[in-house]
């Protein structure tokens, strides 16, 4: 059964790879059809923020490993 990811509590490399995958497939699609410098600034802060949130995700799934393997 597939489940869709989870964005405010992330469990698996799942959760941050399909996030990834799907934001480059936007950030794709956006430069595709629009030009301009405006546009690409917006796209840049958008990634940034992406890639912040994946270095969220990651520590805090290898927090609750580390905590589980305590147990």
């Amino acid at each position: 059964m597939s489940r869709l990811p989870s964005v405010r509590h992330p469990a698996s490399f799942f959760d941050v790879f399909t996030v990834t995958a799907v934001s480059i497939v936007v950030v794709a699609a956006v430069l595709t059809v629009w030009h301009g410098t405006f546009v690409r600034i917006e796209m840049a802060v958008f990634t940034v923020l992406v890639f912040g949130w994946v270095a969220w995700a990651i520590n805090r799934i290898l927090e609750e490993s580390v905590r589980s393997s305590q147990r």
